[in-house]
């Protein structure tokens, strides 16, 4: 009996140190990396969106100021969501093929 409370106590730190928390957050490490890789990559496509669309509908540097930093925040909050989510299954997925 020992020896499968040991087992068990043993997976539970094990799992609890593979998360990560932060104010208002918890969140597995795969998630946290899936999270910062979407957020760069957000960024930087929602600027280059933003970019365009500032040029094509507004007149002046302001207005494509205004379009870069909001397309930009906008893909980083959109690509952070969508990094968290879809980063474990990645790894989910190789870890089955693995087996």
């Amino acid at each position: 009996m020992s020896d499968a409370r040991e087992r068990a106590k043993k997976e539970l730190e094990e799992e609890a140190e593979g998360f990560t928390g932060g104010p208002g957050v918890v969140a597995s490490k795969t998630q946290a990396r899936g999270s910062l890789a979407g957020i760069v990559v957000g960024v930087v496509v929602g600027a280059i969106l933003g970019l365009i669309v500032g040029a094509i509908f507004f007149q002046g540097t302001l207005g494509i100021v205004i379009g870069v930093v909001s397309f930009a925040f906008g893909g980083a909050t959109f690509g952070g969501l969508a990094g968290g989510s879809f980063g474990p299954r990645h790894k989910l997925e190789g870890s089955e093929a693995d087996r």
